[in-house]
C-alpha cells in the first residue's frame, strides 16, 4: 500500500488492553496512519490525552473526512453511575471528572459525541469490546447506538442474548435494532508468541498438562467475603480428576502457576492441554497451546469468538457432566494418529488467522465492508 493509500484512523482507546490489543492489532500495521486519543491511568499524562479544545477538533476533522475509520475501546471510564444508586453519589462521582486529570480518562466516554452524524461526518466505528463478559454493559449502549459494527469478545451464540439484560434496562425497542451490529471477536495470540518450530506429537512425554490455582488468592487479611463464591469452580474440578488419573497417563499436573519459561517448555511437552473457561470462553491458554504444537482440551462452550476452535478438528471437547471428561481423555489419547491431525489445524487455525494483526485486519475489513453496503441501501 502506498503512503498516499494509507488507512486513515482515529483511534480511542482507554489504558486496558493498549499496549496488547491495541498496539498489536492496529499501531503495528504499517498500512495504518493512525492518531491516538487515550488518557491514562499513571500518575504522568497520556501523551495521547484529549483536552476539550481537542475533542472539538477532532470532530470537525472527523466532519471534514480526515479519517476513514474510527476505532474504539469499551468504556473504561464513565462520569454516569447506575440509576439505582443515590442521586448524591451519582452527583459526588461525575464531580471528579471534573478535575482536568480525570477529564482525559475518559476516552471512549466521548466517542458516540465524536461520530455523531450531524457533527462528525459519515466516518464508520467499529467498537472493540474486549471485556469477558457476554453481556454489552450499559455504559457501551451509547457505542452500541453510534458504531457501524460492534465486535464482543464471548457472544453469545444466539447474539440477541448478550443485548437482553440492556433489553430490560433500556427496552427492547431501543436496543433490540441493533442486534444486526454484534459481531464475534478473538484475543488473538502476539507474533512473538507463536514459536517458528514446535515438537511432534510423537516425541512429547506429557499425555495431560494443567498449569494454574484452583483455589482463591488471598492476601494478609483480605476482608472479602465473597470471594470463595466469586471464584471459578471448574478449574478445581478438572484438577481433582487429573490427580485420580495419574496412574493411567502421564500427566503434569500443579494447583498453581509456573514461571513463563517452564510454561513455553510444558506446551511443547504436551500432547492435550487443559483450557478450561475462565471469565471467558475462549482463553489466552487456547491460542498459546495451539500455536506451540499441541491440544487444546476444552469444555463446552457457552459463547462464541471469532473463528472459534471447532470440535475434533481445532481441539477436543468434553463435558463438565458426569465421566464425560474421562471417556474423552481415553479416545483422545487412543488415537495419536488424529491427536497430530487436530494439532496441525489448530496450529495453522492460530498462525494464519489469529495472530492479533490478521485480527485487526479482519476488524478493519468487515467494519468498511458493512459501512459501503449500508450507504449502498440508503
Amino acid at each position: 500500500m502506498t503512503e498516499s493509500k494509507r488507512l486513515r484512523i482515529l483511534a480511542v482507546w482507554g489504558a486496558s488492553h493498549f499496549d496488547g490489543m491495541l498496539q498489536h492489532d492496529f499501531l503495528e500495521n504499517p498500512d495504518y496512519d493512525i492518531e491516538i486519543v487515550s488518557g491514562d491511568r499513571s500518575t504522568a499524562r497520556s501523551p495521547h490525552a484529549a483536552s476539550l479544545g481537542r475533542l472539538f477538533s477532532l470532530r470537525r476533522r472527523l466532519a471534514a473526512g480526515e479519517f476513514d475509520l474510527v476505532i474504539s475501546g469499551p468504556v473504561q471510564n464513565s462520569p454516569k453511575l447506575s440509576r439505582y444508586r443515590s442521586l448524591a453519589t451519582r452527583l459526588g462521582y461525575a464531580l471528579r471528572f471534573l478535575k482536568p486529570g480525570k477529564r482525559r480518562m475518559l476516552d471512549t466516554y466521548w466517542v458516540p459525541w465524536l461520530v455523531n452524524r450531524k457533527g462528525g461526518g459519515t466516518v464508520p466505528l467499529a467498537v472493540i469490546d474486549f471485556y469477558d463478559t457476554s453481556f454489552v454493559l450499559p455504559q457501551d449502549f451509547p457505542l452500541l447506538e453510534a458504531s457501524t459494527l460492534y465486535f464482543k469478545l464471548n457472544l453469545y451464540f444466539w447474539p440477541r442474548r448478550s443485548l437482553m439484560p440492556l433489553e430490560h434496562l433500556l427496552g427492547r425497542k431501543l436496543v433490540t435494532p441493533h442486534t444486526p451490529k454484534l459481531r464475534p471477536l478473538t484475543n488473538g495470540i502476539q507474533r512473538e508468541f507463536v514459536p517458528a518450530t514446535v515438537r511432534p506429537m510423537a516425541e512429547r512425554d506429557i499425555d495431560i498438562c494443567f498449569t494454574g490455582n484452583t483455589v482463591p488468592q488471598r492476601s494478609a487479611g483480605d476482608p472479602d467475603p465473597l470471594i470463595n463464591l466469586t471464584f471459578n469452580p471448574i478449574r478445581r474440578d478438572i484438577y481433582n480428576r487429573l490427580v485420580k488419573l495419574k496412574d493411567r497417563y502421564r500427566i503434569f499436573a500443579i494447583d498453581g502457576t509456573v514461571s513463563w519459561e517452564e510454561y513455553r517448555e510444558l506446551l511443547q511437552r504436551s500432547r492435550l492441554v487443559v483450557c478450561t473457561e475462565s471469565f471467558g470462553c475462549e482463553t489466552y491458554r487456547h491460542n498459546d497451546v495451539a500455536a506451540s504444537g499441541g491440544v487444546p482440551l476444552v469444555n463446552w462452550m457457552y459463547a462464541t469468538n471469532h473463528l472459534p476452535f471447532e470440535p475434533d478438528v481445532h481441539a477436543i471437547y468434553f463435558s463438565l457432566i458426569g465421566e464425560d471428561f474421562e471417556r474423552t481423555v481415553e479416545r483422545a489419547l487412543a488415537d495419536p494418529a488424529k491427536l497430530a491431525e487436530i494439532a496441525a489445524a489448530a496450529r495453522d487455525l492460530v498462525v494464519n488467522h489469529k495472530q492479533r494483526q490478521i485480527v485487526g485486519e479482519f476488524i478493519v475489513r468487515e467494519t468498511l465492508a458493512a459501512a459501503k453496503a449500508s450507504a449502498g441501501t440508503k
